[in-house]
């Protein structure tokens, strides 16, 4: 009976707001996430920086996310979205923070996450799961046109659609300032300016591999269009190019 009354509840109620009831039930864990340090073999996570430079940044997985955290902040990044942020640092500092975002090529990054994902990930978990769900493909291509679905976009965080992490559920942005991977030298120096950074971006976590657009089949290629077809849309990305888009209030705008 519980796991159907779970069930039911997490489909009648918001995300955000189950989130905002486990803050007020769990205020002392709360306020401890924004100070506690966690150390990991790679290095340690914290959101206290942000709290220390007054800015958010949403860390969308495979987009050198761990390089421009360790640059500007000096503590590698979470995978919270934009709306959990918004609980975890109350509406006031999340509203006054700034708050920004690294977004890639769909094909492009989809790439990336298989290709990190079958050489064992960040760590044992990643490894486990690889083993257990994309045992015996070894083809990219295979990957995409008979493994992934819409639902197993959800299977694995790499997976997950760029827009789930800075838009609402009515695809709302709830960022300042949309940088692209394409162009992260620009953009990373633009952020370290709006936030009194003065480091260089230090290189991290890179992978060596052939480049996507020599990867693709058509099938695969069409495949993700569809899949991807919000990220596409918001982002103004093509298979081969970008059409850069800038926040404009909730909407995102041709520049």
């Amino acid at each position: 009976m519980l796991p159907l009354i779970r069930s039911i509840y997490k489909s009648a109620v918001p995300a955000e707001f189950r989130f905002w009831l486990y803050k007020k039930r769990n205020p002392v864990h709360m306020a401890n996430l924004r100070k506690r340090v966690n150390p990991s073999p790679k290095g340690d996570f914290s959101l206290a920086p942000y709290d220390q430079k007054k800015a958010i940044f949403v860390h969308i997985t495979k987009t050198a996310g761990t390089s421009v955290a360790l640059t500007l902040f000096g503590a590698l990044p979470y995978h919270y979205r934009a709306w959990e942020y918004r609980v975890i640092f109350g509406k006031k500092d999340f509203n006054d923070y700034f708050k920004f975002a690294f977004v890639r090529n769909p094909w492009d990054r989809l790439y990336s996450a298989f290709s990190f994902l079958k050489g064992g990930g960040w760590d044992d978990i990643d490894k486990r799961w690889a083993e257990e769900n994309l045992a015996g493909i070894d083809d990219f291509n295979d990957f995409v046109i008979n493994w992934l679905t819409p639902e197993r976009l959800y299977a694995h965080m790499h997976f997950w659609p760029q827009s789930d992490f800075i838009c609402d559920s009515k695809n709302r942005v709830m960022i300042d300032y949309l940088a692209y991977f394409e162009t992260i030298g620009d953009d990373f120096k633009r952020i370290a300016n709006q936030i009194n950074c003065e480091q260089s971006l230090k290189h991290t976590n890179a992978s060596k591999r052939k480049g996507y657009k020599d990867v693709y089949s058509e099938e695969a290629r069409q495949k993700v269009a569809l899949l991807y077809a919000r990220d596409i849309n918001n982002f103004g990305y093509r298979f081969d190019g970008v059409t850069r888009q800038r926040v404009d209030g909730e909407s995102f705008v041709s520049e």
